[in-house]
């Protein structure tokens, strides 16, 4: 395989209440209503992910378990409720509009410009993003099919992956695990939200000593499977001509079940393998692989010291 419920984000660190942290990532792009990732595991699973979820929070709000253990214990969970969603919110708006302009100039090309600024030229109304929103069944060459898109006659299920998940946006219908969830595209958002916009120009794997934004504030050092879900979700949405980002009462594209559904696939232990190589890969570009502290450890003169010793 050549990458909040809703969208979670990279590991490390703990979550906090405000809109960069890993677990307010983690939880972006959902509402009240909608079905935590954590309904996708067993019940063990899940009581196993809500006391990480309380131990990170420990990590970085010390004084939480006494106060959760006071007599205004319910006042204080409220309010830390509260912040968290902020922080949510907060933290998924941020990424939305900043990928809705950085998608549009990625995609632009000698067939057409995606404007930035206006969602209704996007979707399926301009034949750059049809291309690479429309699963193979659909042939976005043929007007009569566009139009049926366009207009929602028909509508591609959350469960259908379109090319611009894939490598090189080229998807081979006999081996469809082939450069899934590794599009360009995705690897430039997750660089733009974790790392800062100006790094998503370029695909080179990062190193440590340069690392910004987000997962500097956070010492994130690897990517977890619910933030690649969240990534193929939030340029989904970019490239899409939709308004809102969510089901919109049925008038747009499911785009929270279609984060749990690559969750789901991510998830999938017939491809724990497949699935762990990619996250590799997402993980050297995005941060320069696992040997950045090792590798300088290696060159000091302990490192010599030991390979002098081994001679």
């Amino acid at each position: 395989m050549s990458a909040t419920s809703t969208p979670p984000v990279a590991s490390s660190p703990p979550s906090t209440p405000t809109p960069h942290t890993q677990h307010n990532r983690g939880t972006r792009g959902r509402s009240n209503s909608d079905t935590s990732d954590s309904e996708l595991l067993g019940p063990q699973r899940k009581r196993d992910k809500q006391w990480q979820i309380f131990s990170d929070i420990l990590k970085v709000i010390p004084e939480a378990k006494r106060k959760l253990t006071s007599e205004n214990s319910e006042a204080y969970l409220n309010r830390l409720a509260s912040a968290l969603d902020e922080g949510l919110a907060a933290g998924r708006s941020d990424d939305t509009n900043g990928l809705k302009k950085a998608v549009a100039e990625w995609v632009s090309n000698s067939e057409g410009r995606i404007h930035k600024n206006s969602k209704s030229s996007q979707g399926f109304h301009n034949i750059v993003t049809a291309r690479l929103l429309a699963p193979p069944r659909y042939d976005v060459s043929d007007s009569m099919t566009l139009r049926k898109l366009r207009d929602e006659v028909i509508r591609p299920s959350v469960s259908e992956y379109p090319p611009f998940l894939y490598k090189d946006f080229t998807i081979d219908p006999d081996n469809l695990i082939d450069g899934l969830f590794e599009s360009e595209l995705l690897l430039k958002a997750a660089k733009h939200i974790l790392i800062g916009p100006s790094s998503a120009d370029s695909l080179e794997s990062s190193n440590r000593s340069t690392h910004l934004g987000n997962a500097a504030l956070n010492n994130m050092n690897e990517v977890t499977l619910p933030f690649m879900a969240y990534v193929c979700a939030q340029v989904r949405f970019a490239l899409s001509s939709d308004e809102t980002f969510g089901n919109n009462s049925g008038r747009c594209f499911d785009i929270y079940n279609f984060y749990r559904n690559i969750l789901k696939t991510l998830r999938e232990e017939e491809l724990a393998d497949d699935v762990e190589i990619l996250r590799s890969r997402w993980n050297e570009i995005l941060f320069g692989g696992a040997g950045g502290d090792e590798s300088e450890e290696e060159s000091g003169t302990l490192g010599q010291i030991l390979a002098q010793r081994a001679e």
